[in-house]
């Protein structure tokens, strides 16, 4: 049976952790080989698999930094307090191929989803909620690029509103001088939702570029974030109106 320790991390890398016992200073370095689970003081777990344990005895091959690249992160998607990672992938994708329709208005180049993808997968990062226990430079060194877009999408149901509606028609037959009438009734329903949207660009060090939050306005379906993505695409820094 393994040993438990309170520590501080100091560092988070692909291959290793960084830490220093409580009332120390000195800092010691472990291979996340050796890890069966990190416990937060917020009381959220990162559990060691051992397929992460496969993953992490490979030695990881940084590519070359290309500062002038950027790169769209998985956004972290939250339904109705519901984690939905494969929304936030399809965040990430449609944020890029948004870029794409005009590319050149945009005053980088991007890398393509699935390299930023296979890149994480490879250095151990599966899970947007993963990006908190690394440094967004280390990210953005494992990926190879000079910018970093990341966010967060919070989308609640909040109501759904119906309306009915009727229409009468009376038809006359001018010869027999009588007439008939027709009526129809139907309903509408409409959803209500209440998105937010965390909207963050970094760049290689770390810093950050862009730090905004967005509520489309009467939002209808759950995927009216793209309303907010695509105004805020148009004010980075990076593309020209």
């Amino acid at each position: 049976m393994g040993t438990s320790n309170e520590v501080t991390i100091k560092k988070v890398e692909p291959n290793t952790i960084t830490y220093s016992f409580s009332g120390e200073t000195l800092e010691n370095v472990i291979e996340k080989t050796e890890i069966a689970k990190i416990v937060f003081q917020n009381g959220r777990e990162q559990v060691f698999s051992a397929s992460d344990t496969t993953l992490q005895s490979t030695e990881y091959e940084y590519p070359p930094m290309n500062e002038k690249l950027g790169a769209v992160l998985p956004f972290a998607f939250v339904f109705d307090g519901e984690v939905a990672k494969q929304e936030g992938i399809e965040a990430q994708e449609f944020y890029y191929q948004n870029l794409m329709r005009k590319p050149e208005r945009n005053t980088i180049d991007y890398q393509n989803p699935e390299t930023t993808q296979r890149r994480l997968r490879a250095a151990g990062i599966t899970d947007p909620e993963q990006y908190q226990d690394f440094e967004m430079s280390e990210i953005a060194e494992i990926l190879g690029v000079g910018v970093l877009v990341s966010g967060k999408i919070t989308v609640d149901y909040r109501s759904t509103t119906s309306n009915s509606y009727g229409s009468t028609t009376v038809k006359v037959d001018s010869k027999k001088k009588k007439g008939k009438v027709y009526s129809s009734d139907y309903t509408t329903s409409t959803d209500e939702f209440d998105t937010k949207v965390l909207f963050r660009i970094y760049d290689k060090d770390g810093k950050k570029v862009v730090d905004v939050t967005r509520r489309p306005f009467l939002a209808t379906t759950r995927n009216n974030y793209i309303t907010a993505l695509n105004y805020l695409m148009k004010r980075t820094p990076y593309y020209m109106k």
